[in-house]
């Protein structure tokens, strides 16, 4: 059985990133709820928010958590990283509604976890690994 390395899991940079996640997550999730509320569909109000929360994350995760200086080839990245993350969260969320009958809002906070989980993997070990 593999064991956790707790001293890794709770390393500077990983609550850093947790911590700027919630706030991402929570820019993120708003977004996509108030378009909701105008009546957008979900996939396109996801795509939208999706959109949004590439443009202020690229920039609170790159300076608060990896360190980055504005780079257009890590920017490509990581709108590439946030295209994975939105095709995985589509899926799941559109899985969630139509096969569950979950409202779009409870279907999408199901799915934030993943999401994040996601989003770690891809930025910490390809789109700001450090060679």
């Amino acid at each position: 059985m593999a064991k956790v390395d707790i001293e890794k899991l709770l390393s500077p940079k990983f609550v850093k990133f947790l911590f700027t996640g919630v706030i991402n997550t929570f820019f993120g999730y708003a977004v996509f709820a108030v378009l909701l509320y105008v009546n957008t569909s979900y996939l396109i109000a996801l795509f939208l928010a999706t959109i949004a929360g590439v443009i202020f994350n690229y920039f609170s995760f790159g300076r608060m958590v990896f360190s980055s200086k504005n780079n257009w080839f890590v920017f490509g990245k990581f709108v590439f990283a946030y295209a994975v993350i939105y095709g995985v969260n589509a899926v799941f969320l559109r899985t969630l509604t139509k096969n569950y009958s979950l409202s779009p809002y409870l279907g999408q906070l199901i799915c934030i976890p993943l999401s994040v989980f996601l989003s770690w993997i891809l930025m910490n070990y390809w789109v700001y690994k450090k060679d």
